[in-house]
């Protein structure tokens, strides 16, 4: 599958085996879903790992059925409504119906083979986590689970009864408890989960291992040289639920207004899903001419493109619980070496932006979000827009990020 989501376990799995670590990845078997990206896939030396995949019984199963593997991305309204239901139905997703199918096989991988000495989770979904427990349990292997995301704070999360949000409680207390150790992808959800469970989770019990960029996915990319004399905004990615490009516009709009000559200077470029009704937002407020979607790209092209970029910039709503979530692209964006620009709220992604030497405005502020534009278009101008220094920039490689989980792995095991 592609998107960004995709990456950090896939990275993961890439880097193992230079730390002495052979995954063997339990997934599924091809499904439907909005992007895909053969190339992920294709950076994996199976030499060196090997994966398993399941059936499944799941509404992504069904949905292959109907689409024959693949389907358009919905608007917003419907997909917020489709996953509203899904929640009310699924608990704790709706990739429960996976889970007897990753219990039988991976029952059968680890009697079969003794040399598996640990069991990584990484969630959402969080079925993982659920099956990653029950392992634990019949096979008394120590668990690790990784969080890219909080569980029952998850901003995404709809409850419909207290029943609901109960439940989900009571899983994420079961498998938290039971886990040897616990992988947080920010010092946000670390601190949350301390507090909820403080003096049965010790600080000891969770690591932060952030998101990162692949330095290699660098080293090989070839971006075309750019002939234009505008600066070029880039956002690489979805719009979903808060995330959307609204603000961005309305703002955009209003330095338009204000100066018309800088149409001619402005180019806001959108990489990904694009649903149409953003496409119909930008025409009806007359930036057309300067809004362009380059449609999915696989990472490797996405990645050109971000480097042909002036400015990367990003996104997230002012809601409840957004201020857990570290944006992945951010990570990318600081390997650029290009000016970051976060429309953001409070939160871990905010402090990220700002420790990248980023320039930040809040998600409700149109007219604080365009002032910080001009800001952005008058650096550009006089050749001071900032970047990201080398030592923020070293610290997010994913090979190192991996070592970090390769240790934590080697301090749960008894080596011969």
């Amino acid at each position: 599958m592609g998107l960004s989501g995709v990456q950090r376990t896939q990275k993961f799995v890439k880097y193992l085996p230079d730390f002495g670590w052979t995954p063997v990845v339990l997934t599924v078997s091809p499904t439907t879903y909005y992007a895909y990206d053969a190339t992920l896939l294709a950076e994996l030396d199976l030499n060196r790992i090997q994966i398993v995949r399941t059936a499944t019984q799941d509404v992504t199963k069904a949905a292959a059925s109907v689409t024959k593997g693949s389907f358009k991305m919905q608007s917003e309204r419907t997909r917020r409504l489709l996953s509203t239901l899904s929640q009310a139905v699924f608990i704790p997703d709706n990739k429960i119906g996976w889970k007897k199918y990753l219990m039988a096989e991976a029952s059968r991988l680890i009697e079969s083979d003794p040399d598996i000495k640990l069991i990584f989770s990484t969630a959402p979904p969080y079925t993982s986590h659920l099956a990653a427990i029950e392992l634990r349990q019949k096979y008394a292997l120590p668990t690790v689970l990784d969080f890219r995301d909080p569980w029952v704070e998850n901003p995404s999360h709809v409850y419909f009864t207290p029943y609901h949000r109960r439940r989900h409680e009571e899983l994420e207390e079961k498998v938290i408890l039971a886990a040897d150790k616990i992988i947080a992808v920010n010092r946000t959800i670390k601190e949350l989960f301390l507090k909820k469970y403080f003096g049965r989770l010790a600080h000891s019990d969770v690591s932060i291992i952030t998101h990162g960029y692949d330095r290699e996915d660098f080293l090989k990319a070839k971006p075309d040289q750019r002939g234009d004399k505008k600066i070029r905004f880039v956002y690489s990615g979805v719009f979903r639920d808060d995330r959307t490009p609204k603000p961005f516009f309305l703002a955009l709009k209003k330095i338009l207004d204000e100066t018309p000559s800088l149409a001619r200077t402005i180019e806001a470029r959108f990489i990904g899903l694009f649903p149409k009704e953003h496409q119909a937002l930008a025409e009806s407020l007359g930036l057309k001419d300067v809004v362009e979607s380059r449609g999915y790209k696989s990472h490797a092209e996405t990645i050109n493109e971000n480097l042909k970029a002036d400015v990367l910039w990003a996104t997230l709503g002012d809601v409840p619980q957004n201020d857990m979530i570290t944006l992945g692209k951010l990570f990318e964006y600081v390997a650029c070496g290009k000016t970051i620009f976060g429309i953001l709220p409070e939160g871990a992604s905010k402090q990220f932006v700002q420790e990248a030497n980023g320039i930040v405005a809040h998600p409700k502020d149109v007219n604080e979000i365009a002032a910080k534009m001009k800001e952005i278009i008058q650096r550009w101008e006089s050749g001071t827009l900032p970047v990201p220094s080398a030592d923020v920039v070293d610290r997010y490689d994913r090979r190192s990020l991996t070592h970090q989980l390769a240790k934590e792995f080697e301090n749960l095991i008894s080596v011969d």
